[in-house]
């Protein structure tokens, strides 16, 4: 598969959406409480504050030390590739991104280089944002914004250009197949359409783009629309899915699955919890998941549970591979850490944590979809003919 540029979500904030929760804020301890060790950590930083104060020639920016000293302590968690610390401002716009909501024009955006040929190429545009409204479109190249052409321009500079405070409105021009066309988009608050639903003659298909908060209810109105359009089988997409809210997950697998199943199973530190499916169920008959190697954390445990309890066959290519969640804590002036606190298998306790997920069907997209993933046409998509095929001989 061909390397890229980091997916870059033009709103407030970058985040990956993982399984997380949030727990207690603990009280932090007064100096006469702290260990011998804690107090000559403390010292040492006094240290060096001590000498920055007396000789330094350049400015010292306090706020920002103190924030990397936080990050970087977090590092010592070697082995914990998801450990993070967030500034305050970071943890509010964290816990909105869980919860489906984004601030910004809403599009997604990637490159293969550092500077920018023909603009900046637009990978996917949010359901439900400013820039859905506007009439941007998947596959458009965005050629300048508020007068500065990007047509060879950095690409973390455009980036920045585009990103800006809500209410605030950037002047678009974009390249659409040759043709140039304007738009003016407005920043602003929104919620994130992370559910949409579509029928193959007697099959539905659900995209699941992440499980945030928002997601279940979105996902149970597609279940209702496509069985009252008498659907005889469903497909679940969750290609690029990253994860979710563990919450999220287990409300919409219950919903396909009858009472009493082991959803999952979560391995603390020192315990183990067991969630079994209650009496929701809403859709009784066969499915099929589609996932690719960018089906993470939320959506492997979507695919491994429907797999492990139903036999529901998964297509597509091997899964990411994480099989781990996150704990959110605020702290007491605002910021926040997440540390890896606990493993989640589901019913036949298969560990694919670093491992991924093996499909039933292996059926890998040609790499040009690499970067064009969201346009591709029906008929482009190998994967999800090859979905309705299976789906389609199980109904019979």
């Amino acid at each position: 598969m061909k390397k890229t540029l980091p997916t870059i979500v033009i709103t407030a904030v970058i985040t990956a959406i993982i399984c997380s929760v949030v727990f207690s804020v603990f009280t932090p301890k007064t100096i006469g409480d702290l260990s011998e060790e804690d107090s000559a950590f403390l010292q040492k930083f006094h240290a060096l504050k001590e000498y920055i104060d007396e000789y330094a020639i350049h400015e010292f920016d306090e706020e920002y030390a103190q924030d990397a000293a936080h990050l970087y302590y977090m590092t010592g968690l070697k082995d914990d590739a998801y450990a993070y610390y967030f500034t305050k401002k970071e943890l509010q716009e964290y816990n909105t991104e869980t919860q489906g909501n984004f601030m910004g024009i809403g599009i997604n955006v990637m490159t293969q280089t550092t500077v920018l040929e023909n603009g900046l190429f637009i990978y996917r545009v949010i359901g439900g944002s400013p820039a859905e409204a506007a009439g941007l479109m998947t596959g458009d190249y965005i050629i300048e914004a508020d007068g500065v052409s990007f047509i060879n321009h950095p690409y973390e500079d455009a980036v920045d250009i585009l990103l800006d405070e809500e209410g605030t409105t950037v002047e678009l021009k974009v390249n659409r197949n040759g043709e140039e066309k304007s738009f003016s988009i407005t920043r602003k608050a929104f919620e994130q359409r992370n559910v949409e639903y579509n029928i193959y003659d007697n099959l539905g298909y659900i995209r699941i783009y992440q499980f945030a908060e928002n997601a279940d209810e979105q996902f149970l109105n597609a279940l209702n629309s496509l069985l009252a359009e008498g659907v005889e089988g469903i497909i679940f997409d969750v290609r690029n899915n990253p994860g979710g809210e563990l919450q999220t997950v287990c409300n919409m697998i219950d919903m396909l699955i009858p009472g009493g199943e082991e959803i999952i199973v979560i391995e603390y530190k020192n315990d183990e919890e067991i969630i079994y499916s209650t009496k929701n169920r809403v859709a009784d008959m066969p499915y099929v998941v589609l996932m690719n190697n960018d089906s993470a954390s939320g959506s492997e445990l979507f695919s491994s549970s429907l797999r492990d309890i139903l036999g529901t066959k998964l297509i597509g290519e091997h899964s990411f591979g994480k099989g781990v969640g996150q704990t959110t804590w605020p702290l007491y002036d605002g910021s926040g850490i997440k540390i890896t606190t606990f493993k989640y298998l589901t019913k036949s306790r298969t560990d694919y944590d670093q491992i991924g997920l093996v499909p039933d069907y292996d059926l890998a997209l040609d790499d040009k979809w690499d970067m064009e993933y969201y346009t591709m046409t029906f008929e482009d998509d190998i994967q999800l003919q090859k979905a309705i095929s299976v789906l389609s001989q199980e109904i019979g």
